[in-house]
């Protein structure tokens, strides 16, 4: 019997100084991703997408969800239920724009977890100035 995977939501929220249009292209697109995200994007076919570090880190995903200037969700292939998903907020009163990144992870690697995404947004600030 297989052991249910005992992982954890992470949730991020991250204030960029962009467009929700600019940041969309970034997270809804294999140039976009690869720019900031991954080392490697491919698209396999049919919304089959292989993300892929130079640490030898891959794993295959769908794209579930894309809505323009809104979300992207990707599913993990061979998981129970776990995704990653891009979701942009803007707020109707200031125009303050967030990225908010959930993906599962073990509940021991929060902290790591947290420490790479930050690195990662620090690089897509760079990319679109922000």
């Amino acid at each position: 019997m297989a052991n249910k995977t005992s992982k954890s939501k992470l949730e991020l929220e991250y204030a960029l100084r962009s467009s929700p249009q600019i940041i969309y292209q970034y997270i809804s697109n294999p140039s976009g991703l690869q720019s900031w995200f991954a080392d490697h994007v491919d698209i396999m076919g049919n919304g089959h997408y292989r993300f892929s570090w130079n640490d030898g880190t891959e794993y295959h995903a769908t794209m579930v969800k894309s809505v323009p200037n809104k979300c992207t969700r990707f599913d993990i292939m061979d998981t129970d239920g776990e995704y990653i998903e891009f979701k942009i907020d803007q707020d109707d009163i200031t125009g303050d724009v967030e990225l908010i990144i959930s993906e599962f992870i073990d509940p021991e690697e929060a902290e790591i977890a947290a420490d790479i995404w930050d690195s990662a947004i620090d690089s897509l600030c760079s990319i679109i100035g922000a």
